[in-house]
């Protein structure tokens, strides 16, 4: 499958992205449906525009975000939200907070306003990033820069989207040095936070395309991404975020077999009663 296009949340900072895709206030209580929103990072005053166009959220925007959604929602935990979901109970009036990728400023600014509100997240980590210096190709100034949809597909098809072969195509003079909370978490301040309203789910281990990848490299990023993620916090996830979205039934079923209870796309749209598990749809929050 294709990954979704964002879902531009236009207007005040006020959640309208709920409302412009039908589950604001009044729907919401007649629809057993409930959003997963997908973030990617959050950075502080000053880093407006640094990075890949959509990922980086103003503290300040999204701590407004959170207000409000803590005001119409009951936010549940990931854990909780597939529970429900398992049992059939409804998810109405629910919501889901979830990131992409493992940036330092999720942990270092977003985790401290979600914990400030009671709000539990879900952060989905790089198995292979952590800790490193370099950053993310999609946030190389170069690149950024060069990005159209035709070039971007190319790079995840082609390129398998894959970090190193897409910076050292796209971008001549190599990486650029980014903010320290545009790269990825290290270990131990992933550590730091478990138990303290942040659980961690499994992005892949080098963010590759899956459905691009043979079944030994798909084992990689799946299975083995997995352990080493136990290895380094002591904890088996038990949800995986698809890479670019993008997930095929051969993938969908080796996440299945890798021992996980759900997987997440970037397919837009609120969660219903009865959805795949390994299938879920996601908000995503530009």
């Amino acid at each position: 499958m294709k990954v979704a296009r964002a879902v531009r949340l236009a207007g005040p900072v006020y959640y309208n992205g709920l409302r412009m895709l039908g589950i604001a206030a009044a729907s919401r209580r007649l629809h057993a449906a409930g959003p997963i929103l997908c973030y990617h990072n959050v950075v502080p005053p000053g880093y407006d525009g640094v990075g890949g166009a959509g990922i980086h959220m103003l503290r300040d925007v999204f701590e407004r975000q959170m207000r409000w959604l803590v005001a119409h929602y009951t936010v549940l935990s990931l854990t909780e939200f597939v529970d429900r979901l398992e049992r059939g109970a409804s998810l109405r009036s629910t919501a889901v907070i979830a990131f992409d990728d493992g940036y330092n400023g999720v942990f270092e600014v977003a985790a401290p306003i979600l914990r400030g509100l009671g709000i539990r997240a879900t952060v989905f980590v790089v198995a292979g990033a952590g800790g490193r210096s370099k950053g993310f190709w999609w946030d190389q100034p170069s690149i950024v820069s060069a990005t159209t949809p035709a070039q971007r597909e190319a790079w995840l098809t082609e390129l398998r989207g894959d970090d190193d072969a897409i910076v050292g195509a796209a971008s001549p003079r190599g990486r650029s040095n980014l903010p320290h909370s545009h790269r990825p978490a290290d270990w131990n301040t992933i550590r730091d936070w478990l138990g303290k309203g942040i659980e961690i789910g499994v992005h892949s281990s080098t963010h590759r395309c899956l459905p691009t990848l043979s079944d030994a490299e798909l084992d990689h990023e799946v299975e083995d991404s997995r352990a080493a993620v136990h290895q380094a916090i002591g904890v088996w996830p038990e949800f995986f975020a698809y890479p670019y979205g993008y997930c095929d039934a051969r993938v969908r079923a080796r996440v299945r077999i890798a021992g996980y209870r759900a997987a997440l796309t970037l397919e837009p749209g609120p969660v219903d009663a009865g959805a795949d598990a390994w299938c879920l749809r996601r908000i995503n929050v530009p």
